[in-house]
């Protein structure tokens, strides 16, 4: 009675205990992740760069101040130089705006919010990537604990057998041989449970680092994904996934940033007209006031070469930038045809696995019903046993190896 109670009690916390979904997990990372806040951060940054570049079009308007205690005055009178200590102060207002720049800003500015929206796909890659990166996380804790569950299961077995092997070695039905090797096999179950025990433990604390919080002991998870990830269809092809990756987006408008930036620095040569207004006071021995309107205009004759430098250095990253959006849409095509050339397999694969594995039950049972009765050895009931743990985590890699295939897939597919 006492024992029923308790597996009572433990099935009930089973029932009660929290299911930790997958989309609760990839919305807890893109929520909390240093990786995902920091992308965020340089959308921020990217869009003052917008008003920054802005800024070239708008007023300038600055004041200033000027307090001398001693200052020597110099003046002329009747062909000679007197001089004068005395102190005095200046005070003034200026302002300009700028009239035209043989469109250099506007092509800063197209290159600037270009920028902007570089950093906006870069924080939706980052995302697709986070998301991807959790569903395989989540994927290989649920292969783990299923295979950690079979595990248990073989060694269970094994040990059952070797309990079966003592009775029928004090019955003179089986020999010592049978009681050792079964001991051993019972061992080398303990060694590989140990093993996948850790193997499970190292799965969830990976899951754990991309949620920023621990998984609590007894958290179910979404098991049937393993299953589903078999019946489900991939309706997709490299072309489609080439006009929706982001990594290829962010690629042609690199390109396009950094030729808007290159035609900016080449018009940097031709100048400004800058419309200015000016108006000072003075009161340095006498007190008069000054006021300035007017256009001017002002050109960079020679600079050393820095001018044509950085128009030149433009003009490369521009070329750099093309080249790497081709290089960026070959391995994207490569990578997405691979893809698809797998999960044909896999489904393949899966199939061959379960047959094994409905097969490899059968046998099994029927083995050890026959050690039973005399008429099969040891080796074959072990060998029975190893096909049925081989088949079984022959499955369980293929599970993952579909799920991580089609998570890389919508990933690449921007989904």
């Amino acid at each position: 009675m006492k024992k029923l109670t308790i597996l009572l009690l433990i099935t009930i916390v089973g029932l009660h205990a929290k299911v930790l979904k997958l989309n609760d997990c990839i919305d807890k990372a893109l929520t909390t992740h240093p990786d995902v806040r920091a992308f965020m951060l340089k959308v921020r940054q990217q869009n003052e760069g917008v008003k920054m570049e802005r800024g070239a079009w708008l007023p300038h308007v600055s004041i200033y101040a000027e307090y001398d205690p001693q200052r020597t005055y110099v003046m002329p009178q009747l062909g000679t130089f007197n001089t004068v200590n005395d102190s005095g102060w200046s005070a003034g207002i200026s302002a300009s705006q700028q009239l035209f720049d043989f469109s250099r800003s506007s092509h800063a500015i197209r290159s600037a919010k270009i920028r902007h929206e570089i950093s906006r796909l870069s924080l939706e890659e980052t995302k697709a990537l986070m998301r991807y990166e959790v569903r395989v996380a989540y994927a290989l804790l649920l292969v783990q604990k299923a295979a950690l569950k079979a595990r248990k299961k073989d060694l269970v077995a094994k040990k059952a057998l070797y309990e079966q092997a003592k009775a029928l070695v004090k019955q003179g039905l089986k020999t010592r041989a049978d009681e050792s090797r079964f001991l051993s096999s019972v061992r080398q179950a303990e060694d590989a449970l140990a093993i996948a025990q850790a193997s499970y433990e190292k799965a969830r604390i990976t899951l754990e680092q991309y949620l920023g919080e621990p998984i609590p002991e007894g958290t179910r998870f979404e098991e049937w994904r393993l299953e589903n990830a078999a019946k489900s269809s991939v309706r997709t092809n490299p072309k489609q996934i080439l006009a929706n990756n982001l990594q290829v987006r962010i690629a042609r408008k690199n390109r396009e940033a950094s030729y808007e930036q290159f035609l900016a620095k080449r018009l940097e040569r031709y100048g400004t007209v800058n419309l200015v207004a000016q108006a000072d006071h003075f009161d340095t021995l006498s007190r008069y006031d000054s006021t300035v309107v007017g256009v001017r205009y002002s050109a960079p004759i020679y600079s050393g070469g820095r001018l044509s430098a950085q128009a030149q250095q433009s003009r490369i990253a521009e070329m750099v930038a093309a080249a790497e959006k081709d290089s960026k849409k070959r391995a994207i095509t490569k990578e997405a045809r691979s893809i698809l050339a797998d999960l044909k397999e896999t489904r393949k694969r899966i199939a061959a696995r379960l047959s094994q594995l409905r097969s490899a039950d059968e046998t099994k049972a029927l083995i050890e019903a026959r050690y039973e009765q005399g008429l099969a050895t040891y080796m074959e009931v072990l060998d029975a046993e190893a096909v049925w743990l081989e088949a079984k985590l022959g499955l369980l890699s293929a599970y993952y190896t579909r799920l991580e295939r089609q998570s890389r897939l919508e990933y690449l597919n921007a989904k």
